[in-house]
């Protein structure tokens, strides 16, 4: 089968581990994949283009200007059937709506796409515009794929016929870069005996000034208590200004982006995911796959991806006094050995990047059946 993944990336996150994962899944699988990889005129090779071609993956970078990216999946369409693809699998809203406002007739095949995560937005915005055209353009794909089971009460989701999705958990194990863990980062654990991490866009579903308000009482039990962010984004500002503000510039540290946190995990006692929305995070797979104690919100995929309890500890969002208790839980040995076990046999079995594949590779067979069926 020959499927082509699209995307218009803006970094190295999660949407693009995942697709990453899967296209590395699917080479094992015997199956062709390519990425058409879409921006604006004047931008140079993105990040994830590199990464895709430095792991064999065929790329086809496209760069448009403003008027010409209303024609995209005029383009896609083009392309997918010059190059005889099988499947066309879109990962952003933007190619999901030109999509769906295409004349059935000048459709392809065959279009999917993976919803990767959902952010509510303000009323009046242009994102909520973005969001209701995007609810219309679903029910117009031949098969939307979600990340979690909680992703079916969205909704846009809601509207759809329970036929016209599936759920298909993240999965991981394929991509392994490691890197080198930076001095800074050495320098700032030296002596500290309580590491905490967390990981994620400094944004505002992220919630980490919860989890920055749950600090003095955890510093008041161990005053060498220490919390890392890995990340970058908007709410950066107003975040610092909060440490500032709670005296704790010596206890947090904004460490800005990493590519791969693989070298990382080893040097903390507590991964944290304070997070108001999420769906199946990559980051918490990979604390899990470390094991590494882990303390999460009860939003989206992160519960089941626990094992409702058995594999981590698990607390109400936006709720500083419960995160406090359960990192405080998560630092008892005995405890924490128990559920790092399960948590690691969990991503293994449950949550392996070649079993994620084979599960899309289902999805993309039956739309085929039913795209042939219907000729």
């Amino acid at each position: 089968m020959k499927i082509l993944h699209v995307i218009e990336s803006g970094g190295f996150y999660g949407a693009e581990r995942v697709l990453i994962e899967l296209m590395l899944g699917l080479k094992v699988l015997d199956h062709d994949v390519a990425l058409l990889s879409f921006g604006y005129k004047g931008q140079e090779e993105k990040e994830f283009e590199i990464i895709c071609r430095q792991h064999g993956i065929a790329v086809k970078s496209i760069r448009v200007n403003k008027l010409e990216s209303f024609c995209i999946s005029r383009y896609i369409k083009y392309f997918a059937e010059k190059n005889n693809f099988d499947v066309v699998h879109s990962h952003g809203y933007k190619f999901n709506i030109l999509f769906g406002l295409m004349l059935k007739g000048n459709r392809f095949k065959c279009f999917c796409c993976t919803v990767h995560g959902y952010v509510s937005a303000p009323k009046f915005s242009k994102m909520a515009f973005y969001q209701y055209l995007d609810k219309y353009s679903l029910k117009q794909l031949n098969r939307i794929f979600l990340v979690s089971q909680h992703m079916t009460s969205l909704p846009s989701i809601q509207e759809l016929e329970s036929n016209q999705y599936t759920v298909i958990e993240n999965g991981i194990g394929g991509y392994m870069p490691i890197c080198t863990v930076e001095e800074r980062l050495i320098t700032f654990l030296h002596n500290k005996t309580t590491r905490l991490m967390a990981v994620g866009r400094l944004a505002a579903e992220k919630s980490f000034d919860t989890l920055i308000d749950a600090l003095p009482k955890l510093i008041e039990n161990d005053p060498k208590t220490v919390l890392v962010i890995f990340g970058a984004g908007s709410e950066e500002h107003r975040l610092r200004d909060q440490i500032t503000q709670l005296d704790l510039t010596e206890h947090v540290l904004l460490f800005g982006f990493v590519e791969s946190l693989l070298s990382y995990f080893n040097h903390f006692n507590v991964f944290v995911m304070p997070s108001i929305t999420e769906g199946t995070p990559i980051a918490l797979l990979e604390a899990m796959q470390a094991r590494i104690p882990c303390v999460v919100t009860s939003v989206g995929g992160m519960p089941h991806m626990l094992g409702y309890g058995r594999g981590g500890w698990i607390v109400p969002p936006k709720d500083p006094l419960a995160l406090q208790i359960a990192i405080s839980k998560s630092l008892i040995q005995n405890q924490n050995q128990i559920k790092t076990s399960f948590s690691y046999d969990r991503v293994m079995h449950e949550f392996n990047y070649i079993h994620m594949s084979r599960q899309y590779l289902d999805g993309y067979q039956s739309m085929l059946t039913l795209a042939t069926g219907s000729k």
